[in-house]
């Protein structure tokens, strides 16, 4: 498979680490690749350079590193849709320098996505539609779990002159392998989904709402030890390669 910003981010923080992360299952043989057991690998169904869509919105994945790690990890399936995403590892005390070229570009209308309410810093610009604009819309994701993003967007004063795009809360709801228990909480592949749909970029937003489900589905294979029966997204999916 073609590397990407994440997979290149990942090696390189593997690279750097001293001792090996042990997921749950570690007993599973895993696809290197997608993190999947190998019987339930779903790097045929990562949508092709080929299939990539023209989009008016733009991504930026700003991980914490500890989700670098995880199988259950939705940030990823973004940068597999959408191969020009960049991923940057998420700093405290200052922005990636790729990232603050990002927030300069005049060209750019960037934007975090999180709920302002959902945070103790909430004196923050804060939008939920997205605006007309001539500028390109860049929206920066916040790829760990709900008390990660807290405190990366309440620590990092660089953020702060971000402004907030909050989701409406009924426009994704169907990840189905980790929970926040909040309704307003999503996964971070939801988030995409959710920003694609405000846009009003159906067909992207169903690429990936379908790479999200055989994602989940394949998941759960792997986690209960059982087979993967092929429906509606893995037609869809199939569809999009190139004959």
């Amino acid at each position: 498979m073609t590397p990407n910003s994440y997979s290149r981010l990942r090696a390189r923080e593997l690279a750097k680490s001293t001792k090996p992360f042990r997921a749950k299952g570690k007993s599973v043989q895993r696809c290197p690749a997608c993190q999947m057991a190998a019987f339930a690998c779903i790097c045929a169904w990562r949508p092709s350079a080929e299939s990539s869509l023209e989009c008016s919105v733009d991504f930026v994945l700003l991980m914490h590193r500890k989700e670098l790690f995880k199988p259950t990890n939705t940030g990823r399936l973004i940068v597999d849709v959408f191969p020009g995403t960049p991923a940057f590892l998420w700093n405290r005390l200052e922005a990636p320098e790729e990232l603050k070229a990002i927030f300069d570009d005049p060209h750019r209308d960037c934007y975090v996505v999180f709920p302002a309410d959902g945070t103790e810093n909430c004196a923050r610009e804060t939008v939920r539609a997205l605006p007309d604009s001539n500028k390109k819309t860049t929206l920066i994701l916040l790829d760990g779990t709900w008390k990660q993003c807290s405190r990366m967007i309440g620590l990092s004063r660089w953020l702060d002159r971000v402004p907030c795009l909050s989701l409406p809360e009924n426009l994704v709801r169907s990840y189905s392998v980790r929970d926040s228990g909040r309704s307003h909480r999503f996964s971070t592949a939801e988030a995409a989904i959710s920003c694609l749909l405000l846009a009003q970029e159906v067909q992207p937003a169903d690429t990936l709402r379908h790479y999200f489900s055989v994602f989940n589905q394949h998941y759960l294979a792997t986690r209960g030890v059982c087979d993967v029966e092929e429906g509606e997204s893995h037609e869809y999916l199939r569809r999009l390669k190139p004959s």
